[in-house]
């Protein structure tokens, strides 16, 4: 029987998907396990590079998708208990599995584990802001704690659970946060295990880091904040700049409490561009809420 299938959605992802795969391939984990690389890739580079690596198969489909509509296709295919959703530039500690199953074992059907910056990959200051901007509750120095949110970089969940409650949205940003509060409303509960831990290369430009922080507050307002009354909806304009201001010192308060010394550092160091951060992002839901429109179909 298989444990665990571990789903990747891949676009030209041959350049990254060589180290999350060789970290798969050496799993201290003693069930079986599965690794399905769902592929919309207009070449045959990541299928070629599949067949390199053991418990691995590739499946290729002719349309580009978005990142959770190939999670739902690889969850499809799988035959694992457990789901293990990890994106293509996600590297696993060698005990990730092994704690992901003994966590799955005591009743937890929908959690996430820490995902770390991979300072193995040269990262730049952008790379930090990206990392410190959205992986803000995901330190391995935190606790095992109940969770509101998850993100798709590494997120696990039966898979039974998934297929009949669950799937991704057909949206290019923000999956994993109408997923986990859609779940959440449903009645399910989240977690997050500090002893899953997955180090991420960050490797976007700038311009492109805020552009996805900006994309973020426009398609967080559609998410969460559409639907609601006027009224409330007017309490959120005029109170925008406030609460922009406090999830800055949410987000630095966070890394200040959970971070080594070297992190904490980081993190006074990145307070200017964080604001900034906040800047894009408020910019970002003010735009949704004055033109109105839809969920961007854009990733950058």
């Amino acid at each position: 029987m298989i444990a665990i299938s571990v789903v990747i959605p891949s676009y030209n992802a041959q350049d990254s998907l060589p180290g999350t795969l060789a970290a798969l391939q050496a799993q201290q984990f003693e069930q079986e396990f599965e690794v399905i690389v769902m592929d919309c890739s207009d070449h045959d580079k990541v299928p070629q590079l599949c067949e390199q690596f053991e418990h691995c198969r590739c499946i290729q489909v002719a349309e580009r998708f978005n990142p959770g509509i190939g999670r739902n296709l690889g969850a499809e295919q799988a035959k694992g208990e457990l789901l293990v959703f990890v994106d293509a530039d996600v590297v696993l500690e060698p005990n990730a599995l092994a704690e992901a199953w003994r966590y799955y074992q005591q009743g937890h059907s929908i959690f996430g584990g820490a995902l770390e910056l991979n300072e193995q990959a040269e990262p730049t200051i952008a790379s930090y802001l990206e990392h410190y901007f959205f992986n803000h509750e995901s330190q391995r120095g935190r606790p095992v704690c109940p969770r509101s949110n998850l993100s798709s970089a590494l997120m696990l969940f039966d898979r039974a659970l998934f297929l009949s409650e669950g799937r991704f949205k057909d949206i290019p940003r923000m999956q994993d946060t109408e997923l986990t509060e859609r779940m959440i409303a449903s009645g399910h509960t989240l977690s997050f295990n500090p002893n899953v831990v997955g180090l991420q290369i960050q490797d976007s430009p700038m311009h492109k880091v805020l552009r996805k922080i900006y994309i973020n507050g426009k398609n967080l307002y559609f998410i969460r904040y559409q639907k609601q009354s006027f009224l409330k909806k007017v309490f959120l304009f005029l109170l925008l700049p406030l609460l922009t201001l406090l999830k800055i010192i949410r987000i630095s308060a966070r890394h200040l409490r959970y971070q080594d010394g070297r992190g904490r550092f980081i993190t006074i160091a990145l307070t200017p561009l964080l604001l900034l951060a906040g800047v894009y992002w408020a910019g970002g839901l003010y735009r949704s809420m004055i033109f109105g429109g839809e969920i961007s179909r854009n990733r950058d």
